[in-house]
């Protein structure tokens, strides 16, 4: 139907038209980001049946994992100084999410090459990080030979 000016409540259809097309475009960019990950997940079922179960269950554990807005505004706001909006407060916990994957992933391999029954140890995690710091994947700021935690 066409929209006139004339009619009543033509500014709440204006409205509602705008959601379901509003709607309708998140629903696109959901079904594509689906598509896009359908192989990676099939992959690892895949791989889960061939032996490989822990695979699976790292997926769905970090699947499940989340960090707290209200904690991750705190550390935004402590370290800039600036309070963060809600977008951009996603983006640093997907970022963070993304970033403790990778150390947790070269833990895994520090720990295998030592004693692959053993679980991470802090250790592992410590020379994980070392290692992408000298990688150049890692910006760690650098710390006086004093400190106690960080060796």
């Amino acid at each position: 139907p066409v929209l006139s000016m004339a009619d009543p409540g033509w500014e709440e259809e204006l409205d509602k038209a705008a959601e379901e097309m509003e709607e309708e475009e998140w629903l696109r960019q959901r079904r594509e980001a689906e598509v896009r990950k359908a192989p990676l997940v099939e992959q690892w079922i895949r791989e889960a049946e061939a032996g490989r179960p822990e695979l699976l269950n790292r997926y769905e554990y970090s699947r499940r994992a989340s960090f707290k807005v209200a904690t991750m505004k705190r550390l935004i706001h402590t370290l800039t100084d600036v309070t963060p909006d809600d977008d951009s407060t996603v983006v640093v916990k997907g970022v963070t999410k993304v970033f403790i994957a990778e150390v947790i992933e070269v833990a895994g391999e520090i720990r295998n090459v030592e004693d692959p029954s053993s679980a991470i140890l802090p250790r592992h995690v410590r020379a994980a990080c070392n290692r992408l710091d000298h990688a150049g994947s890692l910006a760690l700021p650098r710390r006086s030979k004093r400190c106690r935690f960080w060796r």
